[in-house]
């Protein structure tokens, strides 16, 4: 039997070691990783472990305890294995921080003191899943703020403990207020927000703030691309509200050549938007793993043609939201360059240096990745493994 030890040597040497050679001379927040997870829904079983107060008149009961089941036998085992793989690579890497990309717990407690007793239970089952005092983030997505009191209780819990976190990696004090804040890390400027907010204005105060940033990340729960889904809207700088606004965050993001992650959808997306202010990447990462997965080369992996972008939510939609869709997909459409789209969930490690950075898929509880993905300089030969 392996070694904890031995396991991580191998771990890293398959996934990439060729970063950390290549990085020898760089100071370490020049050159450095972040372990990523997209949505979690962390959750348990039995219910009444945290749903004990749910409020049955709810007119989504049906469809919120069958997400319960779903979460409970996720989390039985194989969120489990998937968390201790993303762990061990973390150890295997010069990682600097844990980013978790929102609805990390799945809510519906319908009570505050349960709600904070889920999120405590959370956070501590993800502190001693990884390497001792790595700092952690993690971005309000709808499930953290789902129930009654819930957002109360979530912002209570989740300014302080960004804060302390973001402090940590600036080095300086960070007063994480949503819907929007940033840091500097380093060369890097890190900007945080919540994804429902109507006024975008903020966010993109916050992505122009640094010029002389290296790369600029934005971190927002639901994607600012727009995404294949009925309720595509449901995301950042969705809906008529933001349709001043959504042509200047595209712009922002573009002459920054930004880097936005997201999550949300329970999809692995990645979009290249390149365009006359320059371009920006996109990933979206899914940590839903709702059972055992085909391997990519099987299926799961149903797009990567630039030219159907759309295609997909456009055959689910018609008339009036048909309509509205296509206006909103007319802004992203001619400049996506590459695009994948699979319901395949796992882990991910995001790797940063001045030359790249680069995000590598790991199909559930992998230490081996199935992808890796070009998100700052595309024009590369061979962009997947």
């Amino acid at each position: 039997m392996r070694s904890r030890r031995d396991f991580i040597k191998s771990a890293g040497a398959s996934a990439g070691v060729f970063f950390l050679e290549g990085c020898v001379s760089c100071r370490v927040d020049r050159c450095y990783s972040v372990a990523v997870l997209g949505d979690t829904h962390y959750d348990a079983e039995p219910e009444s472990v945290y749903h004990s107060h749910y409020d049955e008149s709810n007119k989504w009961a049906a469809v919120q305890h069958e997400e319960f089941r779903r979460n409970g036998e996720m989390w039985r085992e194989r969120c489990r294995r998937l968390l201790a793989s993303s762990a061990v690579l973390a150890g295997a890497h010069p990682t600097r921080f844990l980013l978790q990309m929102g609805d990390i717990i799945q809510g519906d407690c319908d009570d505050v003191p349960t709600h904070r007793r889920m999120l405590d239970d959370c956070i501590s089952m993800f502190r001693t899943a990884y390497p001792a005092d790595l700092p952690f983030l993690t971005v309000m997505g709808n499930h953290d703020v789902r129930g009654k009191g819930a957002r109360s209780a979530y912002l209570d819990f989740a300014e302080s403990f960004a804060s302390r976190e973001a402090s940590r990696l600036a080095g300086a004090r960070v007063a994480a207020k949503y819907p929007v804040f940033s840091f500097r890390f380093g060369p890097d400027r890190w900007v945080f927000c919540d994804f429902e907010t109507q006024d975008l204005q903020p966010v993109i105060d916050a992505i122009e703030s640094d010029d002389g940033a290296r790369h600029v990340f934005l971190v927002t729960h639901g994607p600012f691309t727009i995404s294949e889904e009925q309720s595509y809207a449901w995301r950042l700088g969705g809906g008529k509200k933001c349709d001043a606004l959504r042509p200047r965050l595209y712009e922002a993001l573009s002459r920054r050549r930004a880097v936005v992650l997201s999550g949300h959808t329970h999809l692995t997306t990645f979009c290249r938007h390149e365009n006359a202010f320059g371009g920006f990447c996109e990933f979206t990462a899914n940590s839903v793993w709702k059972k055992e997965l085909a391997s990519l080369a099987t299926g799961e992996a149903f797009c990567e043609d630039p030219s159907l972008f759309g295609a997909t939510a456009a055959g689910l939609l018609e008339g009036e939201k048909l309509d509205r869709f296509k206006s909103e997909l007319e802004l992203f459409r001619p400049g996506v360059k590459e695009y994948f789209n699979s319901r395949a969930a796992g882990h991910f490690r995001l790797d940063v240096s001045d030359e790249d950075v680069i995000m590598f898929f790991y199909q559930g509880a992998d230490t081996v990745p199935a992808r890796r993905f070009a998100l700052k300089h595309p024009a590369i030969e061979n962009p997947w493994i």
